[in-house]
């Protein structure tokens, strides 16, 4: 099984949700933490094995001004 890490920079953090899940929330300091605070509040909610299932991040990256 497969879900979906949506995260949006907010402020210094990455807030994630899980839309597959419902009331599945959390947040990272370092897009490279987002994966594994995913893994942790979906094994967490469902009370499985976080390594039993697959993670597809979808990110929010900021775009940058025109012209640089």
């Amino acid at each position: 099984m497969t879900f979906t890490a949506e995260c949006v920079r907010s402020g210094g953090w990455w807030a994630i949700t899980v839309p597959e899940i419902k009331g599945v929330f959390s947040q990272a300091r370092h897009l490279d933490e987002v994966e594994a605070m995913a893994r942790e509040a979906i094994a967490l909610m469902l009370d499985v094995d976080p390594h039993t299932f697959d993670v597809d991040l979808h990110r929010d990256l900021p775009q940058e001004p025109a012209g640089n």
